[in-house]
């Protein structure tokens, strides 16, 4: 796995789907109460596998973890509790409303939205973005943007720290 900083944020080579949960937990490490993750990327990208990765690493029994495609969002508990939304199936932002959202955005939890470039508009200000793309079969190259503290920690962790 290959990391470097950029000022876009933390550019990760992930070349199989083991790296990419290591880099789940790893961001996972650096989360708090109340961070919300936009993940984005083409469908297949790693979205859900990631979202499942950081909840597991949060805590949250890995049998647990759905894709919330059909559910558009489940609710998991762990060290934090952790909301993971699907926005793939949402016709515009206001069903992403109506969902009641922002009860949860605004939350003490962790906050997971995939297909979240369909509800940008409605993500807090700060929210950290995670975009994946397929560059083969299993590898991935992601851009995680976030505060630069929560970068740093991510970076030691994925380098064994």
């Amino acid at each position: 796995m290959r990391v470097e900083r950029s000022r876009r944020g933390l550019r990760i080579d992930s070349e199989s789907e083991r790296q990419t949960d290591r880099l789940g937990r790893a961001i996972a490490g650096a989360v708090g109460p109340g961070v919300v993750i936009a993940l984005v990327g083409p469908l297949g990208a790693g979205k859900t596998r990631l979202s499942r990765a950081i909840a597991e690493g949060l805590g949250v029994d890995p049998l647990a973890i759905a894709s919330p495609t059909f559910v558009l969002i489940h609710e998991y508990e762990g060290r934090l509790p952790v909301y993971h939304f699907d926005a793939y199936r949402l016709d515009d932002p206001d069903a992403f409303d109506a969902l009641g959202a922002a009860e949860y955005l605004e939350g003490e939890g962790v906050c997971l939205v995939e297909w979240a470039d369909r509800v940008l508009d409605r993500l807090p200000e700060g929210a950290w973005t995670v975009t994946l793309e397929p560059t083969g079969p299993d590898s991935r190259g992601i851009l995680v943007a976030g505060p630069d503290e929560a970068l740093r920690r991510i970076s030691v962790l994925l380098r064994g720290g």
